[in-house]
């Protein structure tokens, strides 16, 4: 009786052996790709490191102190939440809007239609910033010209390179891409809510509105609400599509935080503030990331 059962543990052990080595490429690549790079940015903002200077020395919190004093990093901080909330809101609205039209029973081709709606987020960043880029240029961007032929516009107006004009640029060149997930997020937590529900509003007399206020949104509210924290976290830490659309320009007016990171770290060569800079907008996300985390456990404790 003991070999019987002595078996399928020495089963489970060498299965679990196998399955952790099949781990260890992933592991390799997260501590080269993430861990290190955090650890030695992390290391570095407590110095003055620059690659011009040879000597190297500790200064302590000094960087820190410097950074959280200039208020051009808390103008990025400000410019960085306002594109975030700017692109996330409009997201939240087109993705429950799109992902409610395309569950729709009576429409055809779902598939189709599904299939088109995902294709701007399988679209590179880079080819979406330059596509926008020269849909809002001046002289021959698509925007002006239908604006003026409309006569909405006497003349071609400059809009990314205008600083009260080119961040509303960047947040809808990123809600033109970034809908397409919320989408699909949407669009699953549609598909988990019984029709049972539904059956019995029209029962009852329900109009659609009311089905979709008393029915939909509560349910879906849980999706919605994952969906938006780590949709906050992806594009406050956005960096290539504001960098190569407008490059932090004109002037500071699209200079998010990771842009401002970047110029600081590469513009005289000082790593340790750059450094310092990423390490203060590593402890705002890995905040967000506990918000997310809570968010996440309470829902599952209440949907178990």
């Amino acid at each position: 009786m003991s070999k019987h059962i002595s078996k399928p543990r020495l089963l489970s052990g060498r299965m679990s052996l196998e399955g952790f080595l099949l781990y260890i490429p992933a592991i390799i690549l997260i501590v080269g790709v993430v861990v290190y790079p955090m650890i030695y940015a992390i290391q570095m903002s407590f110095t003055n490191y620059r690659p011009n200077v040879a000597k190297v020395s500790i200064v302590g919190f000094k960087n820190y102190a410097l950074i959280l004093s200039d208020l051009r990093f808390w103008a990025a901080i400000w410019r960085s939440l306002f594109f975030t909330i700017g692109c996330l809101i409009p997201q939240i609205v087109l993705g429950l809007a799109m992902a409610s039209l395309l569950n729709h029973p009576l429409l055809k081709c779902k598939m189709l239609f599904r299939g088109l709606a995902i294709t701007p987020w399988l679209i590179p960043t880079v080819a979406v910033a330059m596509i926008f880029r020269w849909m809002f240029h001046d002289l021959y961007g698509i925007v002006n010209f239908i604006l003026v032929d409309l006569n909405l516009l006497k003349r071609p107006y400059p809009w990314i390179a205008h600083e009260h004009s080119a961040m509303f640029a960047l947040i809808i060149a990123n809600v033109w891409r970034g809908t397409p997930l919320m989408i699909t997020m949407f669009l699953a937590g549609l598909q988990g809510i019984s029709s049972d529900f539904y059956e019995a509003a029209e029962v009852d007399g329900a109009s659609p509105w009311t089905k979709f206020s008393r029915i939909t949104l509560p349910l879906l509210l849980p999706v919605v609400m994952v969906s938006g924290i780590l949709r906050f976290i992806w594009t406050f830490n956005f960096y290539d599509l504001p960098w190569v659309m407008t490059g932090g320009g004109p002037g500071e007016a699209t200079q998010t935080a990771p842009i401002y990171a970047f110029i600081r770290a590469f513009s005289g060569y000082r790593m340790g503030e750059g450094s310092s800079i990423t390490v203060l907008l590593f402890i705002i996300l890995v905040f967000f990331a506990v918000i997310y985390f809570s968010v996440k456990k309470h829902q599952d404790k209440l949907y178990k």
